[in-house]
């Protein structure tokens, strides 16, 4: 048996994940190819698949439905420096056997004739023309390239003081050596350099191969023990490995410290490349709140000493429980074409949270269900408009 086709060994969940196989044994009676996924340890089984050939003979599985349910999304407010997303990655090991014979017991079977090398599954998804070009060296973090983080975020942009955000990456090697830090006044003048030391370069340890850093003023401030306000005009991030090489893309910041009357909504979203980007909504914005009430009717009155009396304060209708749901709409600054395009991924993405002012997050849900890409070209200024609820419900008293 041969395996003649393989996913990448990083490969994005929601995608397709295709084997193919052949054995000289395909026409045999009853025969059946059979796939057994395993976890990255190669003993935990985690599913068996069996497939007849197709009519050219080969076995074809597609994994990603199986697997995608191994995977999830890392958020983490509170972690400072280079920290695992554990979550977002799963490894896993797949062997092929087959079955086939007239026995009238069942066919026999013929486990694990060839296994596959360890691979891993990325929670992230492309759309179909991008997934057809996919390329896992684009998003590896290499020697001697400049490769990129897992955002489709416009590589500058705009940030508050005190607020948090993050750049997760991957890689397959021990490569990433720091995090660079460079802070600039409003001239495009160099203020100072910071390193932050990566601990996390053990590639025995499959989680280094899936990290994050901090990029916000807040969470960068801490972790290079600076501050990112409104003394420097703008900040970079980049990796470098041990000889002081970049290795990443190179992202600017720009501290944004203008006065609103507005309160500012800064949203953290799952973005289709795994990772969490960043935006914020700095103009009018509204809350609305929807209540849902349950009654129940009684008769009015009391019986007392053989009398039938009323009095003025009791209830023929009560209320017995109110759901209460808020709904908040808010609107952002004037974007670029850039920003609209990448904004798609906030209005669509599963998992939103909003930052509060004590840098905590609290999970919402989108509820605008449409998003026009607007263009400069179209409609001269552009600026976005979306609405949120809470991901959880208020009540009351019951009576």
């Amino acid at each position: 048996m041969t395996i003649t086709q393989t996913p990448q060994k990083f490969s994005p969940a929601y995608n397709e994940l295709v084997y193919v196989v052949e054995s000289t044994n395909e026409s045999q009676p009853n025969y059946k190819y059979i796939c057994d996924i395993y976890a990255a340890d190669g003993a935990t089984r985690l599913a068996r698949i069996k497939r007849i050939p197709q009519p050219d003979g080969y076995g074809l599985f597609d994994l990603h439905r199986i697997l995608e349910n191994y995977v999830s999304f890392d958020i983490d407010a509170s972690t400072i420096g280079f920290a695992s997303n554990g979550k977002s990655y799963y490894g896993y090991v797949v062997k092929f056997g087959e079955e086939y014979g007239s026995d009238p017991s069942g066919p026999t079977q013929y486990l694990s004739l060839v296994t596959d090398t360890k691979r891993y599954i990325v929670n992230a998804v492309f759309d179909f023309p991008d997934f057809i070009g996919y390329n896992q060296t684009d998003w590896l973090i290499a020697v001697s390239t400049q490769k990129k983080f897992l955002t489709n975020a416009p590589l500058s942009q705009s940030v508050r003081p005190g607020t948090n955000s993050w750049l997760y990456f991957m890689t397959d090697t021990n490569i990433v050596s720091k995090l660079v830090l460079k802070t600039y006044n409003s001239s495009g003048t160099l203020l100072s350099s910071y390193s932050l030391s990566n601990p996390d370069t053990d590639m025995s340890n499959d989680g280094n191969r899936f990290l994050r850093v901090p990029a916000g003023p807040a969470n960068a401030g801490t972790a290079f023990s600076t501050t990112l306000d409104g003394t420097i005009d703008s900040y970079t991030l980049h990796l470098e490995d041990s000889s002081s090489n970049v290795i990443s893309e190179i992202f600017t910041y720009k501290i944004n410290t203008e006065i609103t009357k507005y309160t500012w909504y800064r949203l953290h979203f799952l973005n289709k490349m795994g990772g969490f980007d960043s935006f914020d909504f700095r103009y009018l914005s509204r809350s609305k709140i929807n209540v849902t009430r349950s009654n129940y009717k009684k008769y009015t009155g009391t019986e007392s000493g053989g009398a039938w009396s009323y009095v003025s304060d009791e209830r023929g209708y009560s209320q017995y429980d109110t759901l209460i749901q808020d709904t908040i709409t808010v609107n952002s600054d004037w974007i670029t074409d850039a920003q609209a395009g990448w904004l798609d991924e906030l209005f669509t993405s599963p998992a939103v949270y909003l930052e509060r002012s004590d840098r905590s997050l609290l999970a919402i849900n989108i509820d605008t269900n449409s998003f026009e890409i607007q263009k400069k070209a179209n409609d001269k200024v552009i600026n976005i408009q979306l609405d949120f609820s809470y991901a959880y419900d208020r009540y009351r008293q019951r009576q």
